[in-house]
């Protein structure tokens, strides 16, 4: 059984990769590695966050965690045409820049809610081959992030306000990836999740963003249109 936790300098933590081996699994080892990631984190002086499936939040609520975000994991299983944007609106997505992360971390963190530049430079050397901004005007109106797997290639996060900038993103990595993608997006971006349905993803599974006494007060779903994954926030 693993859990682990990702301390944040906003006032929050991560709790993930929460797992049990099926073998072992209806013996409290959940419940054991949970409450020693609780407390580690408050000891901290940090509020427990996490992305839970449905099933976990059934056992969540009762601990006193309350429901944030709702977010759903979108999954396209072949190579289909990329998604185009919804209109052109002089809006320019083209590879990441090493110049480009001043103002990249500067909006992030409005989204996120904390500085994770270490984390966002690890996703970018793992999404070299599609990680993206979106421009108008010279004005970086959003990001794209992401990371190779074993069975599918992650995009995430997706961060901008601007619809148009979010579709021409995603059609710009979809362009440059190759077999099965997943992206987990907040439900109130419901526009773009027909997009997504009509360039031929199909959701997969539901994901509630919860946090420990406090209704996920972290971060700006405005922002964020699609997370770096539920191990990672």
């Amino acid at each position: 059984a693993t859990a682990a936790t990702l301390p944040y300098a906003g006032g929050f933590g991560w709790i993930s990769m929460v797992l049990v081996a099926q073998a072992h699994r209806r013996q409290g080892l959940a419940t054991t590695l949970l409450a020693h990631c609780i407390e580690q984190l408050r000891r901290d002086g940090l509020v427990p966050v996490l992305d839970a499936t449905p099933a976990g939040r059934t056992v969540y609520t009762p601990l006193g965690f309350r429901d944030g975000w709702a977010i759903t994991r979108w999954r396209r299983a072949d190579s289909r045409p990329a998604l185009m944007p919804v209109v052109a609106a002089n809006v320019e997505a083209r590879l990441l820049r090493q110049e480009d992360w001043p103002r990249l971390l500067e909006l992030d963190a409005r989204a996120f809610g904390a500085d994770r530049a270490p984390l966002l430079a690890r996703l970018a050397a793992r999404s070299a081959a599609f990680a993206c901004v979106a421009e108008r005007d010279g004005r970086l109106l959003g990001y794209l992030l992401g990371r190779n797997g074993r069975l599918a290639t992650q995009i995430g996060p997706v961060v901008t306000e601007d619809a148009a900038a979010a579709a021409a993103l995603v059609a710009h990595a979809l362009a440059r990836i190759d077999g099965p993608v997943l992206i987990d997006v907040v439900d109130r971006h419901s526009g773009f999740a027909e997009l997504l349905a009509d360039a031929g993803f199909a959701i997969e599974r539901g994901y509630t963003r919860m946090a420990l006494g406090a209704g996920a007060p972290f971060g700006d779903e405005r922002l964020t249109l699609a997370i770096a994954g539920p191990e990672l926030g």
